[in-house]
This record gives structure tokens, C-alpha cells and sequence, in this order.
């Protein structure tokens, strides 16, 4: 699961990473650390910017 090396896009610090998609087809890096408030924040991103794009269709 983490097995990209680079930098951390929360913490900003050198690790083996795992990467987390947007639905705008962005993308960031967490490392082990701050992985699950990653997930927390991609997911918050995801649903707001679906519920925007719903709103956007009707």
C-alpha cells in the first residue's frame, strides 16, 4: 500500500507514500502517519465536489 517514495502532501516529510485520488482527476500523497486524516480530507473534498456537480446538472 505504501510503496511510493517521495514527500508527503500533509505532513511534508520524506516517507514511503500511497496515493489519494479526487474526482476532479487531481491527486495527492500520504504517508502511514497522516493517512487516515488523507482519507478523511479526500473524501470531504469528493463529496462536496459531487454534490456541486449534482447541483450543477438539475
Amino acid at each position: 500500500m505504501f510503496e511510493i517514495e517521495g514527500i508527503c502532501d500533509w505532513c511534508k516529510r520524506p516517507s514511503y507514500l500511497t496515493r489519494h485520488n479526487y474526482v476532479d482527476g487531481k491527486y495527492h500523497h500520504s504517508c502511514e502517519k497522516c493517512n487516515d486524516l488523507a482519507k478523511l480530507d479526500v473524501r470531504q473534498f469528493n463529496l462536496a465536489e459531487q454534490q456541486l456537480r449534482d447541483q450543477r446538472e438539475e
